[in-house]
């Protein structure tokens, strides 16, 4: 049964992205799967919570995603089958599917290629042996996974209808009831179908999130510039030594993380070619969602997500730019919805906003707080990976060889480098108004809240460096329509 729980999950996120990837001519297959299953982690996480406060059995759920699944098997066959009218033509309108990874013949006459793609795999399954060894050293986790986050899947677990209830009475401050329920109600959902509270559920879920940033990374910038850049990039995740530490720790650092990456991904993609593609606009509203649904600062990061729109004001005509932004709403606004009545009806206060008040006007004119702040942001900043040495050189160096040239994806540049930008903006203010000590909240939060924006920065970073233009040429140029 655990297999199957997790199968059934995952088999929902591959259907749902099969299908809203339809139009396209061509599937990438790593792409694909780097996408969807933490996508069915997240809607099967919704689809419970949803029901479960709607009175349905756990079992019930589930028979409810069975159903949803053989719906999209269904529909799927149809659109893949070839269509009579066009095989008299000779033509057919069958998808075809690509493995995505260097063929042999590429990686023999591309040595450069060939040493980033036997470093990539090579450093992949050390990196999944390291996560497996900590995770059975570890089973339930570090700190947080096991008094926070795990700890509250087994109160809904074993009170799957009245969780609603106790979490009035618990407290806020050592259990943080008001966090988001996507990994908790994903992790009860399993538990509930198997009969069990298997560790191997949470571990399973963190290396799907840890192993999918990575690959979702790589096939995306593959795309976008070319395939060793695409390996250089994952190679990058793979030897950042913490992230495999955030990783099997179980904390939802690296779930929130991801759609952070596969939003700003969708986005881009959307906006690839002479016209807007709403049902990638509404995946990347459906991935924002689940970014808030993960932890609460995905809901910072739909906010400086519409607030980064609004700079292509400047470049784009407003009707198309608010078109763009409707699809995006529509994505999100079911679990938007879902999760205002989880922190309006269920939750406790949360902690930083219930201490709003005259302590709060003090902290944020205190200028002793902004310079402690801004020293441990700047000394993290070469740090939070916990390298051997600071790689922002190796950064640089890139954008020396290969320079910059962002004319082919000016408007995602522009709002994706924005939005990162708001987003470091919005977690600074959040450290200076905290209501704990601010040493204290520095020491235990800053490298973790870069390390959800580091494969987004990455991705960006390779998305201006894309090397298909001569060096060092820098063109931003953009024209409003």
């Amino acid at each position: 049964m655990f297999l199957f729980s997790i199968l059934a999950a995952l088999l929902l996120g591959f259907l749902t992205c099969h299908f809203i990837f339809k139009q396209a001519k061509t599937i990438n297959i790593p792409f694909l799967v780097n996408l969807s299953f933490p996508a069915g982690l997240g809607l099967s996480s919704v689809i419970f919570i949803f029901f479960n406060l709607l009175g349905f059995s756990s079992f019930l759920i589930f028979l409810i995603e069975i159903a949803l699944v053989i719906i999209l098997i269904l529909k799927i066959k149809k659109i893949i089958q070839p269509s009579p009218a066009l095989n008299k033509g000779n033509g057919t309108n069958k998808i075809v599917y690509q493995f995505g990874w260097p063929g042999t013949n590429k990686l023999i006459s591309n040595p450069i290629l060939l040493l980033a793609a036997l470093l990539y795999f090579y450093s992949w399954f050390m990196a999944a042996g390291i996560f497996i060894f900590d995770s059975i050293q570890s089973p339930h986790g570090l700190w947080d996974a096991w008094s926070c986050w795990n700890l509250v899947s087994k109160i809904i677990c074993r009170a799957p209808h009245d969780w609603p209830h106790l979490f009035h009475q618990m407290n806020s401050a050592d259990f943080h009831p008001d966090y988001p329920l996507l990994q908790r109600g994903f992790i009860a959902r399993s538990w509930l179908l198997m009969g069990s509270e298997s560790v191997w559920i949470p571990i399973v879920s963190s290396f799907i999130f840890t192993f999918c940033t990575i690959g979702l990374l790589s096939s995306s910038v593959s795309f976008f510039s070319s395939k060793t850049d695409g390996l250089i990039a994952g190679l990058v995740m793979l030897c950042t030594p913490f992230f495999m530490i955030m990783g099997d720790s179980q904390y939802a650092d690296n779930t929130v993380g991801y759609f952070y990456l596969a939003t700003i991904v969708l986005l881009t993609f959307a906006r690839k070619g002479p016209s807007i593609k709403p049902h990638l606009l509404i995946a990347a509203g459906v991935t924002a969602g689940f970014s808030a649904w993960s932890k609460n600062e995905g809901l910072l990061f739909i906010v400086c997500l519409f607030s980064s729109q609004l700079t292509l004001l400047f470049f784009k005509n407003y009707r198309e730019l608010l078109t763009e932004l409707k699809y995006l709403f529509l994505g999100m606004l079911p679990i938007l919805l879902l999760l205002a009545y989880f922190k309006f009806a269920i939750a406790p206060h949360n902690e930083i906003v219930s201490s709003f008040g005259e302590s709060t006007l003090s902290k944020l004119t205190n200028p002793a707080r902004y310079l402690q702040a801004w020293n441990w942001f700047t000394l993290q900043f070469g740090t939070f990976g916990k390298w051997e040495f600071n790689p922002w050189w190796l950064f640089l160096a890139g954008i020396l060889f290969k320079g910059i040239y962002i004319k082919d994806n000016s408007y995602s540049f522009i709002s994706n480098f924005t939005l990162l930008l708001l987003m470091l903006i919005g977690f600074f203010f959040v450290e200076i108004m905290t209501p704990y000590g601010l040493r204290y909240y520095l020491q235990t939060s800053v490298h973790r809240l870069f390390f959800q924006l580091f494969p987004s920065f990455i991705f960006v970073y390779f998305l201006a460096i894309n090397g298909k233009k001569p060096i060092l040429k820098i063109d931003a140029s953009v024209r409003k329509k």
